[in-house]
C-alpha cells in the first residue's frame, strides 16, 4: 500500500513521527462510505509512533492530520 506523502507530525512533542503499520477498518457510520477503498471494503488506517516521547497517533490514509491513540 502507498502511504501518505507527508509525515505525520507528532501531536505532543512536534517531531516526525515514524510510520509503524497500516489497518483496515471496517466502516460503522454512513459518513465512513466515503472515505471505503473499493477494493478493500474498508477504510485504510495508518499507525505511527513517535521516536522521542513514544507517543502513538493514526490518520486515514490521505488524511493530513493526526488521531491520538490511547496508551
Amino acid at each position: 500500500m502507498a502511504r501518505n506523502a507527508s509525515p505525520m507530525i507528532c501531536p505532543r512533542c512536534g517531531i516526525e513521527m515514524n510510520h509503524h503499520a497500516e489497518k483496515l477498518v471496517y466502516p460503522t457510520e454512513s459518513g465512513d462510505d466515503a472515505a471505503v477503498d473499493s477494493v478493500l471494503g474498508g477504510i485504510v488506517e495508518e499507525l505511527h509512533a513517535c521516536p522521542a516521547c513514544g507517543a502513538g497517533a493514526s490518520r486515514r490514509a490521505g488524511d493530513r492530520g493526526p488521531r491520538d491513540l490511547p496508551g
